[in-house]
């Protein structure tokens, strides 16, 4: 069960961390236009 949490809350954090990536490439993509 304590497993099966962890992995969930890696997963969350990934995709977290993911997002914020795909934003900042965006930002950066604007800036360099």
């Amino acid at each position: 069960m304590i497993k099966h949490g962890h992995l969930l809350l890696v997963h969350s954090l990934v995709n977290f961390l993911r997002m914020l990536t795909m934003t900042y490439l965006k930002r950066m993509r604007k800036k360099m236009q």
